[in-house]
């Protein structure tokens, strides 16, 4: 049964990154990373992620540090359809707005490293995808588009209506050990290399359905979905997804004085995540209990560049390179028209003893092929640029706060259909994408 479809394309929704990287690549990993997002390059406890080669070139000792970030966003999408028009709850409404929010009060990170002599052993905790739970009230264009589908087939049947509930949930937590060497210590020329092992756990969560599905029927008035022969007036599904998996992580850092340079690549990591359902009484059969799909984080190229125009004064420059063409997102890699890219820039400034102040921002682009055909309302990116902010206070010599805010301003995207929704009735329609996101960071430094 064609209505049977409705509740499978509602649960295909994938939360994407909450924050800041890739199209499934949270970089924001420690909350320094909101007021300076240039990190690449750094020579800081929070190399532990962004330059492991780095920490073989710190002080003697245990380093560690803690943080929270918090993230406020929305995901809007402005769906065209004429038949929306039959909905009883907003008749002749053609177009309408979707809104998905998502709060996250806790993304925590947490990096460890110890020195001794030229090498140095480091271990980071972290958020590296997704990272929240987005709850569309209304539904999607894409299904409510199905919901329509007895009006275009039935003249005698007026309108329709429904209570909806979503909400899907995704989070990445991993684990990154990393091993440090200092090869080269000749005065102001020294290089580091070092190797790594990330340790991904993967979870997406999906629950909700659609309840109360009825129509209007000529001289009846509503009428419950099953009394038309549908499979059923209401259909839930209560889905989770999981996958385990490591990828390799390989680094370089080498400075001359004033000047640090840093490359790191990770190895592309295979997910295959299977499905555990307690409820699928849609009887969709991808969300069948055991069933496996593939959802890979692609591989990463990372360079940075630090240089201290004078003591208190530093610039930091960074690139980034997803190879999402490469990796395997269920065949969707195959609409993008180019990998993602992102440039990060930054300033710090020791305004004093106590307080270093810092500014930066960071630029992504994204390719979503010939007519954004890679973009649908159920997951979806966006190019973007941000600008974040903040504050060191140093407590003591060994002790030390970080506060920071980042923005986000998304570029906007419209897809237009000559099929809206995949229905098979060929009725045009068109759906315009927009993200909102504000986040601040707390941390806490520890050098011992």
């Amino acid at each position: 049964m064609r209505t049977r479809i409705i509740i499978g394309a509602m649960m295909c929704f994938a939360c994407t990154s909450v924050i800041a990287g890739g199209l499934t690549t949270n970089t924001n990993q420690n909350p320094i990373f909101f007021r300076q997002p240039a990190q690449n390059a750094v020579i800081g406890v929070q190399g532990t992620y962004y330059n492991p080669a780095g920490l073989a070139l710190m002080d003697e000792g245990w380093h560690f540090a803690i943080g929270d970030q918090m993230a406020i966003q929305s995901r809007e999408i402005t769906s065209s359809y004429a038949p929306f028009s039959w909905n009883t709850d907003r008749p002749g409404q053609t177009t309408v707005k979707y809104e998905g929010k998502t709060f996250s009060p806790v993304i925590p990170t947490f990096d460890l490293s110890y020195n001794q002599n030229d090498w140095a052993a480091s271990f980071h905790f972290g958020v590296v995808s997704g990272g929240g739970s987005c709850t569309f009230d209304e539904g999607l264009g894409s299904f409510e588009s199905l919901l329509s589908l007895p009006c275009l087939v039935s003249p005698s049947i007026l309108g329709y209506r429904a209570d909806i509930e979503f909400t899907g949930k995704s989070f990445g937590f991993a684990g990154q050990f990393n091993y440090s060497y200092k090869v080269i210590d000749e005065g102001d020329l020294k290089l580091a290399v070092a190797g790594g092992l990330r340790l991904n756990y993967l979870k997406n969560i999906y629950t909700g359905g659609i309840y109360n599905y009825m129509f209007k029927a000529a001289s009846i008035g509503m009428q419950k979905a099953s009394a038309l022969g549908i499979a059923s007036d209401n259909m839930e599904v209560d889905c989770t997804q999981s996958g385990f998996a490591i990828n390799p992580i390989l680094s370089a850092h080498f400075n001359l004085g004033d000047l640090d340079f840093a490359a790191r690549y990770e190895f592309k990591t295979s997910v295959t995540l299977e499905n555990d359902t307690k409820t699928n009484t849609a009887n969709i059969a991808q969300f069948g209990d055991g069933i496996k799909s593939r959802s890979d984080i692609p591989a990463l190229l990372a360079v940075g560049l630090n240089y201290s125009i004078m003591p208190t004064l530093r610039a930091s420059a960074g690139y980034h390179l997803y190879f999402d063409k490469k990796a395997n997102y269920n065949g969707r890699e195959e609409l993008l028209g180019a990998n993602t890219w992102e440039e990060m820039f930054g300033l710090e400034w020791d305004a004093c003893k106590k307080a270093t102040i810092s500014l930066g921002t960071q630029f992504t682009v994204c390719d979503f092929g010939d007519d954004n055909e890679y973009l649908n309302d159920m997951a979806f990116g966006l190019s973007s640029w941000c600008l974040g902010g903040g504050a060191r206070y140093h407590i003591n010599d060994n002790m030390a706060l970080d506060f920071s805010l980042f923005k986000t301003f998304y570029q906007g995207e419209t897809r237009k259909y000559g099929n809206y929704g995949s229905t098979g009735a060929m009725i045009p329609g068109s759906d315009e994408f927009m993200r909102q996101s504000f986040s601040f960071g707390l941390g806490f430094v520890y050098d011992l």
